[in-house]
């Protein structure tokens, strides 16, 4: 039988699954509510009908809860999800897009694996390579493994899976570094370097006298300064503006992509004035979401 889930359906099921995953116990509706950021009502309902369709199975009581069935594994095992996806080998995003991923037995604590469909530079990637993907839209993983096969007439790649992590629906403002240091663009562009080195930061935003946020200035934009032998130049001539921002109560799967997407390490994190409130980096989301895992 072909199940076809909804959205909806889809998301709650796979949150049990992964709570189940985490505690080997009944789970409450309360605790899936607060995953996948629903009314605990509307979860229930949505349960309701996973229950008809044989997903979940139910125990009433203090110590009561839901648990995924044998089928649930299946199903969501075999569902194949169709998105753009920007492959990365050791971290570093290359020239190959995946539009398919199908995981494979990846509940077996052996570990499971997943068969990618890819489009571009196929050839810069060898079995015994490193590579992950993600986060993929509905169900918010980012997938790492070893490749272990690698079709290149038909661009179909196998991984023995490492490593899956679900990015958790967090606001960008709960992991943004609050009141970073900032800049003024009359600065010189030899002190803002030392200061970068000193506090070992990549980037700053730069800030006029009224404290409003006008550029960002990294690393990248010194080291070209000082290439072209402007030591004596200052911040304005060399940072970039506008700002890339983010507001503080936007989701922190819209920050990965808006850095994959543009290409950059960090965003300007704002408030819904526009205001100046913190900064997040690649590294930061990373050790959240490493430290969930």
């Amino acid at each position: 039988m072909a199940y076809r889930l909804t959205p909806s359906q889809r998301e709650v099921l796979e949150a049990l699954v992964r709570l189940y995953e985490r505690y080997r116990r009944m789970i409450k509706s309360r605790e899936i509510a607060e995953v996948v950021r629903k009314d605990e009502g509307t979860v229930r309902n949505i349960i309701l009908s996973l229950k008809s369709l044989g997903l979940v199975e139910s125990k009433t009581g203090p110590a009561g809860g839901y648990v995924p069935t044998l089928k649930a594994y299946e199903v969501l095992r075999g569902e194949t999800t169709y998105v753009p996806l920007r492959l990365r080998k050791d971290g570093r995003e290359v020239d190959v897009i995946v539009m398919n991923v199908e995981l494979l037995d990846i509940f077996n604590p052996e570990g499971g694996k997943a068969l990618l469909k890819a489009y571009g530079s196929i050839e810069e990637i060898r079995v015994g390579d490193t590579v992950s993907i993600g986060p993929t839209p509905l169900a918010r993983l980012t997938i790492e493994g070893v490749v272990t096969h690698v079709d290149y007439s038909s661009g179909q790649l196998v991984l023995r899976v490492k490593r899956i992590a679900a990015v958790p629906p967090v606001e960008v403002g709960a992991i943004a570094t609050r009141n970073p240091i900032t800049v003024r663009p009359d600065d010189e562009i030899r002190v803002v370097a030392a200061l970068l080195t000193s506090r070992r930061i990549k980037g700053v935003p730069v800030v006029d006298d009224s404290g409003r946020l006008v550029g960002i200035i990294t690393q990248a934009d010194i080291v070209r300064a000082l290439a072209e032998g402007k030591t004596d130049a200052r911040v304005r001539d060399y940072m970039s503006s506008p700002v890339i921002t983010i507001r503080e109560d936007e989701d922190l799967l819209k920050a990965i992509r808006v850095m994959s997407e543009r290409g950059i390490g960090r965003l300007v994190v704002v408030d819904e004035a526009g205001r100046l409130v913190g900064i997040v980096t690649r590294t930061d989301i990373l050790k959240y979401i490493a430290g969930l895992a």
